[in-house]
């Protein structure tokens, strides 16, 4: 495996863990997606891998953009069109993927999330689509992924509230797969992990082909019309007053301009 900037990868046995290391916030960019897509593709050719463990440094799993500096959002043109064509290339990689989420998985660290095969939180993991807040759409196909997931309706609670799920409640909806400890989050990843890579390896990833069908592919499409709308909404007033109500942690006033 090669090295890496801002995730490190470990093989232990049958497990493969990438960690992402730029605490305590992990925010993300394309160079930091295409960073964990690079090691899954490489991953991907390594046998003796069987199972991927996505978790993060920090406080927070990944709190997605930081608006105050982000360049993929300050390059007006094409916001977000890098890192998209990046994220496409976690839903078309072969081994699965259990992300550990121990704090905030937030707008497109929701999406990130929502890439994996499962997902394991404590009840300090906190889960929002705050993009509607932000006078913005979802990107990273959450569109896709979380109606997917957690079924059309509880999506659209997500994603037109923009409000934080909590660790419980993201268990109880179906969000979460498992739920234990902070402490123990590592561990009980690792414990499901294992039992995965247990299976036949050439039958899980046929199964997995399977079961995520064309998933794939409709992200590819869906994000394509997801960055035409966050490019017609960004040029809006509202999108302006969510961006500097995020940054000042002051509640949007929206008048739909």
């Amino acid at each position: 495996m090669k090295n890496f900037d801002d995730i490190s990868v470990e093989i232990i046995g049958n497990l493969a863990h990438v960690e992402i290391q730029r605490p305590p916030n992990n925010f993300f960019d394309y160079l930091l997606i295409q960073q964990i897509a690079d090691a899954y593709e490489e991953l991907d050719e390594v046998s003796e891998c069987r199972v991927i463990i996505l978790s993060s440094q920090g406080k927070n799993f990944c709190a997605g953009a930081n608006f105050g500096q982000d360049e993929d959002m300050l390059d007006k043109s094409v916001p977000y069109a890098k890192l998209y064509a990046q994220a496409v290339r976690l839903f078309k990689t072969r081994k699965p993927v259990i992300a550990a989420i121990q704090g905030a998985a937030i707008g497109g660290g929701l999406g990130l999330a929502l890439s994996a095969d499962f997902r394991i939180a404590c009840p300090e993991a906190r889960f929002s689509a705050n993009f509607a807040k932000l006078g913005f759409h979802p990107g990273f196909g959450s569109s896709v992924t979380l109606p997917r997931i957690i079924g059309k309706q509880k999506a659209m609670d997500m994603l037109y509230t923009a409000r934080r799920v909590g660790g419980e409640e993201a268990f109880n909806i179906g969000l979460a797969d498992k739920i234990t400890t902070k402490e123990n989050l590592i561990n009980e990843s690792e414990d499901f992990a294992s039992q995965i890579a247990s299976s036949a390896p050439m039958a899980v990833e046929s199964i997995r082909s399977t079961v995520k069908g064309d998933l794939a592919e409709q992200v590819e499409k869906i994000v394509d019309w997801e960055l035409s709308e966050q490019m017609r909404l960004q040029k809006t007033d509202d999108f302006k007053a969510g961006i500097e109500a995020s940054l000042t942690r002051d509640t949007p006033q929206f008048n739909r301009k």
